[in-house]
């Protein structure tokens, strides 16, 4: 049709559309005089072609598509009879009812071109086809002009000329024609069975029509306890073939155990979906396995990632909404399947950052008890500090040192068993004081009650801030470190104090909430040790950060 614009074609679909129901109304009316009503269908035909909705009116008709389209028309206009006629005014009648969600002024031309079809074939063509009285000749003549008449309007309405894509309702066009033939053979069966006028008969078909609708759309809608058929009906598309939520509860109920293998879960889940009537054989092919569950057919679908490949056998072909049940039933078990591997593997994950985390906290812990006996080694080894007062620290230090690597080792080799032992705060503060003696730390307290502190929280945290604080004492030589207990009432705060630099903000921002990789302190030892106050109601904080006056402090909840 490259010899037609596009802006044309559109511009006058309604007349198009006029003329093409004019020239059907005309040809049927002739058709007594079969030469003038082929020639009248044969306009009718030419009509359509310009009008018609399944083709975009751009493209141009192939010379195999023109070939075939007028073989049809032929076979068509040389059989040409009574029964050819009324079918394809039930095929035009889909195709104006599928074009009947147009908006607007072409609602309405479209909706008058489907009452006069309709018109056309219950007062006209269905009498004469069965042979039946309807109307006399002048009586059908009038109405038949009267036909014309209606269609006048549809002269009139202004197109759309940029109608960006033709589409055609045909799931309503064909129960549009069931309903005009239910309508139609039913008067004819009326006639025949109770001998009364066709028209009588019509109107009686009309009115039970009309009842039968009203109740269908009473119970459409829920009411008075009844889930109604608009349910029911959508119940029926999900459930195609089966019950689709029991098969998603019985999915569900396998994806909770977290204890299972993927692999096991997949090939159980692909058991109870082979149980539907209409899949002869499920296929599973991952990684690790391949699994066939029933046989293979010529039908199929398949559903595949980087992970895994499913294919649905069934016994008869899959049509588009059986095929749409099909990839939503496979891509909810593949969800689940790929589910069941990230939770292994997060489970593996949190598993290896367990066992991480506890190695990297006992090895700050040996490290810790490494250095202290290092220190009391170079006391031990100095002949100028060989004094009563060295000997008496060593022996309050020394069995100290033995519970601590006691307690480690506890700790590697039972982690599950791993306890905070409880000490007054007096105590704790005199065991520290001796420890950290000769020094060169500072220490102030102002203790006005004595509550019982988690040993192993203090003496961890105070040991890697004097530790970090020393460590940055040999590069800054200068600085001086002070460590300042307060107790009372309302709770227990120890601050360690350094007059170095302050912490960088990239450091700042990432203490206590990431493992710092460091050479200089601030590194794992920190993280740890505000894990470990946390989860005995402690907290950690840099209260201070200020060049001169680094203050860390560790505080009740």
């Amino acid at each position: 049709m490259s010899f037609l614009s596009e802006k044309l074609l559109l511009g006058n679909e309604h007349r198009l559309l006029g003329l093409m129901m004019v020239s059907l109304i005309a040809a049927v009316s002739f058709s007594e005089n079969i030469n003038i009503s082929r020639s009248l269908f044969i306009t009718h035909f030419g009509f359509f072609l310009m009008w018609q909705p399944v083709f975009k009116q751009e493209v141009d008709f192939s010379l195999g598509k023109l070939t075939g389209l007028l073989s049809l028309i032929a076979i068509f206009l040389i059989w040409l009879n009574e029964w050819l006629t009324p079918f394809w005014m039930l095929l035009l009648l889909s195709l104006l009812t599928g074009r009947i969600f147009s908006r607007g002024m072409g609602r309405v031309a479209y909706g008058i071109a489907i009452i006069v079809l309709f018109l056309q074939l219950i007062l006209i063509t269905t009498p004469e086809l069965f042979k039946l009285h309807g109307f006399s000749a002048p009586a059908q003549a009038a109405i038949e002009m009267f036909l014309i008449l209606i269609l006048t309007p549809v002269f009139f309405i202004k197109s759309n000329e940029h109608r960006l894509q033709t589409h055609v309702d045909f799931i309503r066009g064909f129960l549009i024609v069931i309903l005009t033939l239910f309508l139609c053979m039913g008067s004819v069966l009326v006639t025949f069975t109770v001998n009364i006028p066709y028209i009588q008969s019509l109107a009686s078909t009309i009115i039970i029509a009309a009842m039968f609708l009203l109740v269908t759309a009473l119970l459409w809608s829920p009411r008075g306890g009844f889930s109604g058929l608009a349910q029911l009906w959508e119940q029926y598309l999900l459930n195609i073939g089966g019950p689709f939520e029991q098969w998603i509860s019985q999915l569900s109920s396998l994806e909770a155990n977290t204890s299972q293998d993927p692999d096991y879960f997949l090939n159980t889940s692909i058991k109870y979906l082979h149980e539907r009537h209409w899949i002869c054989g499920v296929y599973s092919k991952t990684g690790k396995t391949e699994n066939l569950a029933g046989k293979r057919s010529r039908h199929m679908v398949t559903v595949n990632n980087d992970k895994v490949v499913l294919t649905l056998y069934a016994f008869s072909p899959l049509g588009p909404a059986l095929l749409l049940h099909s990839k939503l039933l496979l891509s909810v078990l593949m969800f689940y399947y790929k589910a069941k591997i990230q939770e292994r593997q997060l489970t593996k994950q949190a598993h290896l950052h367990a066992i991480y985390e506890t190695g990297s906290k006992l090895t700050h812990d040996v490290k810790n008890i490494l250095q202290s006996a290092k220190t009391l080694t170079q006391a031990v080894l100095n002949e100028n500090n060989r004094s009563p007062e060295t000997y008496e620290i060593l022996k309050k230090q020394l069995p100290l040192l033995a519970d601590r690597l006691q307690i480690t080792l506890d700790k590697l080799s039972a982690p599950s068993m791993e306890s905070s032992e409880m000490i007054s705060l007096r105590s704790w503060w005199q065991q520290v004081l001796s420890k950290y003696a000769g020094r060169d730390i500072d220490f102030s307290e102002s203790i006005h009650a004595d509550p019982l502190i988690p040993l192993d929280v203090f003496n961890t945290v105070t040991e890697n801030l004097l530790e970090n604080a020393r460590s940055k004492k040999l590069v800054q030589t200068d600085i001086s470190i002070t460590v300042v207990l307060q107790a009372d009432n309302h709770g227990v705060n120890l601050r360690v104090f350094d007059s170095g630099s302050a912490v960088s903000e990239e450091t700042r921002l990432q203490l206590f909430n990431e493992v710092i990789y460091s050479e200089n302190g601030f590194g794992i030892g920190l993280y740890q040790s505000s894990q470990l106050a946390w989860r005995a109601g402690y907290k950690l904080q840099l209260e201070s950060n200020n060049a001169g006056n680094v203050c860390f402090c560790l505080s009740s909840q």
